[in-house]
């Protein structure tokens, strides 16, 4: 049994990646990963991008061209979320400093989803998610049921971040930011776009997103070719069939 659905289009972003040709020399091995890089979030009023994170910036440079003038569902999708300011926010409470409302208000899981609402003028349903070991699993399966309950089309969003030296000694980190957005739209319709599916198959196995972090990565790769099995969980691929 396969849960199918239609890539529509889709955007990455990692230091010194930010478009389709970037990701196809990356695939073909001519472009790496930057050491340092900032997404262009120039779309964005001034003071509205003073208030974003890395990561959040690096989330509204990839969202953005897919939900611009739609008003359509938003799932955000991430293992840590906002790890750097919520580090921050509790080297804050050891000093005994007081707490900045703003800072917590947009340290918590949602704040990029709510971030993203509100700059893109979306009234749509958002929601985040705290993927835990297989984030791809867990945004795809909530994308997927959200399709088949009657939504024509969302678009799901992965983002993670380096996390705070501290924890270094207990969980694998990314090492640079890196997000993903994904417009799925259901299959039941002539859609242009990938031919997707999540399935079952016995004994596949994806890596916990604990053990190694870069899981948008297989992803991405897939995208590009516009083919591929990605396994996303235990005993479950997202198989990307083309057109």
């Amino acid at each position: 049994m396969s849960i199918d659905f239609v890539i529509s289009a889709w955007r990455a972003w990692a230091p010194g990646l930010g478009d389709s040709s970037d990701w196809l020399r990356w695939r073909r091995g001519e472009a790496s990963v930057a050491d340092v890089g900032q997404p262009d979030v120039s779309f964005l009023p001034a003071m509205q991008r003073r208030r974003l994170s890395p990561l959040a910036k690096a989330a509204s440079a990839t969202a953005y061209p897919l939900v611009r003038d739609r008003d359509i569902p938003l799932v955000c999708c991430s293992t840590h979320g906002e790890a750097q300011r919520t580090y921050s926010l509790l080297c804050d409470v050891a000093a005994g400093q007081p707490l900045s409302p703003t800072a917590f208000g947009l340290s918590v899981h949602n704040a990029i989803a709510g971030q993203l609402s509100i700059l893109c003028g979306i009234q749509s349903p958002t929601l985040a998610l705290a993927g835990g070991d297989y984030p791809l699993q867990a945004g795809l399966l909530e994308a997927a049921g959200m399709l088949a309950e009657g939504t024509r089309e969302l678009v799901l969003l992965f983002c993670e971040e380096p996390l705070p030296e501290m924890y270094l000694s207990s969980a694998c980190s990314p090492q640079y930011i890196c997000a993903t957005a994904l417009y799925l739209s259901a299959a039941d319709g002539d859609v242009a776009g990938f031919r997707a599916s999540i399935e079952y198959r016995a004994g596949v196995q994806s890596p916990s997103a604990f053990d190694e972090p870069g899981y948008q990565l297989p992803l991405i790769a897939a995208l590009v070719d516009e083919t591929g099995r990605v396994p996303v969980g235990r005993n479950r691929e997202l198989c990307i069939h083309g057109d």
